[in-house]
């Protein structure tokens, strides 16, 4: 939340959409919300579809975790950012663009 902060100018009011994920719902995370002139909207139970990065995640599992075995948590996130540099250069890959489109997000 801090560097999305420092990109836009403190005047401007930001709006973070968060699943309810324990943590999103701390008394800190709330607290540096409302010092810093950002507006925390959480989506509703059980309405993972609301949230534009849930399409994200399954090319994510298809292309990283499907049929792996990575032998360390270091060797998982390379993979994790390999796929994501590719996932960027290739925004409009047609595989990619099939396992989008099987999570229907709003």
């Amino acid at each position: 939340l801090k560097v999305l902060r420092r990109r836009y100018h403190r005047s401007e009011r930001l709006y973070i959409v968060l699943d309810n994920f324990s943590p999103h719902h701390h008394k800190k995370v709330k607290t540096w919300a409302r010092e810093n002139n950002v507006e925390l909207i959480y989506t509703p139970t059980y309405a993972s579809w609301l949230n534009r990065i849930e399409c994200h995640f399954g090319p994510l599992r298809k292309f990283v975790f499907e049929g792996s075995n990575y032998s360390s948590h270091d060797e998982l996130a390379k993979a994790i950012q390999a796929y994501i540099r590719w996932r960027n250069k290739n925004k409009h890959h047609e595989a990619i663009l099939k396992e989008q489109n099987k999570i229907k997000v709003a």
